[in-house]
């Protein structure tokens, strides 16, 4: 007598077939974890703000702009506004590009000591300064368990009272953030 197949489902492939749903749905289960655990630790901050954070806010100085002599200008929080491209490579944002660029999201505080908070998480960090041949560099690291991870290698192309314009170290794109 003939063996039938119902939806699909053969005698010889059933362990195959349930063997790569079973993956599929371990798949799907971690997925969803990570998610999950990603929307309760991102809910958790929202909610319980880090007490080290408030206290290194409070140590700013009031007026920022006053202890910029000592790093530039880029003393106090900075929230990023737009990127662009620099489209014509000339290492200089023209309101051509500016009118193109995209809203983003990124913050730094830069603190009279050296230290600084990154990302919008405001992750703990220090940040240099330094002059690579004949430009302002701004050199900003993650401070994790006693390591120093380097962050990024910003180009250093204006900064006012109120915008910092930053070119990435690829020199393709513009940063331009708004004193907060």
């Amino acid at each position: 007598m003939a063996q039938t197949e119902i939806g699909g489902f053969g005698s010889k492939n059933l362990p195959q077939q349930l063997n790569q749903t079973w993956s599929f749905m371990k798949r799907c289960f971690w997925v969803f974890l990570l998610f999950v655990i990603t929307l309760v630790i991102n809910a958790h901050r929202v909610s319980h703000p880090q007490n080290d954070t408030t206290l290194i806010v409070q140590n700013c100085t009031t007026d920022p702009y006053l202890a910029s002599s000592q790093a530039d200008g880029i003393i106090g929080s900075w929230n990023l506004v737009l990127q662009a491209f620099d489209e014509n490579n000339n290492g200089n944002l023209d309101e051509a590009e500016r009118k193109k660029g995209n809203i983003g999201k990124h913050f730094y505080q830069f603190n009279t000591d050296g230290t600084c908070l990154i990302h919008t998480l405001k992750l703990k960090g220090h940040y240099e300064l330094k002059k690579v041949d004949g430009k302002k560099r701004l050199y900003t690291y993650v401070d994790e368990e006693g390591t120093s991870i380097p962050e990024n290698k910003w180009y250093i192309i204006s900064v006012s009272k109120t915008e910092m314009v930053l070119l990435s170290q690829d020199k393709y794109a513009f940063w331009i953030y708004e004193r907060l």
